[in-house]
C-alpha cells in the first residue's frame, strides 16, 4: 500500500498568531503549560484542524475545549 501525501500550504504568520492565541487561552483555562503533553497534543490538534480546513478562530477554540478537557 502506498502513502498519499497531500500538499500543504505554509502557515502564514497571521494563522500562527491565531493558533498561538487559541493555545495560550486553552492552557490558561486548563491550568497547564503549552510545553506539557496536553499542551503539545492540543497544539498538534489545532494545526491538524486548521490544515483540514477549520480556520475560524472561535470554531478552533471550541474544538480545543471539546476535544481535550483536563478538568471535570
Amino acid at each position: 500500500m502506498t502513502k498519499t501525501d497531500w500538499p500543504k500550504e505554509a502557515l502564514t504568520s497571521e494563522a500562527l498568531e491565531m493558533l498561538d492565541r487559541i493555545l495560550t487561552h486553552w492552557c490558561v483555562e486548563q491550568d497547564c503549560d503549552a510545553n506539557s503533553d496536553p499542551g503539545q497534543a492540543t497544539a498538534k490538534a489545532l494545526i491538524d484542524w486548521f490544515e483540514f480546513g477549520v480556520q475560524d478562530e472561535n470554531e478552533l477554540a471550541r474544538l480545543a475545549r471539546d476535544e481535550l478537557p483536563l478538568k471535570s
